[in-house]
């Protein structure tokens, strides 16, 4: 699938977002289970639940999989954006390690949108990032590594 749709509420450009295809694989959409292979996760899911101390909720869950992309530098990135317009805790789990890094931005509102990167984060096997929903971030392709995975959840706090 495309990996942003931009929508101006959720996802944002600027000179260095560009656009490439990912593999994903949905497990929950819109709080509903979507897949035979929850069974996969669900422990992973149940053990985040816990140690973050948040209400079995999930708005979404799906499987990212990016691959490196010729055609970006190395200042590019995908578009920026925010994963749910719901009240939430945003997880991302690194399956493999992966030089595709996890990017926490903010806007610098000049005359066009651009965005600086606050904080970034290399992909280390087994570990987890996680942060409220209406923090915008975005990711980069893999390039030293074959393949960027990650198992992306949409909690919500609130419902």
């Amino acid at each position: 699938s495309k990996n942003v749709d931009l929508d101006n509420k959720t996802a944002f450009s600027d000179k260095n977002a560009k656009f490439s295809y990912r593999l994903n694989h949905s497990f929950v959409h819109e709080g509903q289970l979507i897949s035979e292979h929850w069974k996969l996760i669900e422990p992973l899911t149940v053990a985040i639940i816990k140690a973050l101390n948040l209400p079995p909720k999930i708005a979404s869950c799906k499987l990212n999989i990016n691959f490196p992309v010729n055609h970006f530098a190395n200042t590019d990135y995908y578009p920026p954006h925010f994963d749910t317009t719901d009240k939430g805790i945003v997880a991302v789990y690194y399956v493999n390690d992966s030089d595709g890094d996890t990017l926490f931005m903010e806007s610098t509102k000049g005359g066009n949108d651009e965005f600086k990167i606050i904080k970034s984060i290399t992909p280390r096997k087994g570990s987890l990032a996680y942060f409220p929903e209406n923090v915008l971030h975005t990711n980069k392709p893999p390039n030293a590594t074959q393949v960027r995975c990650v198992i992306n959840f949409n909690f919500l706090r609130d419902y």
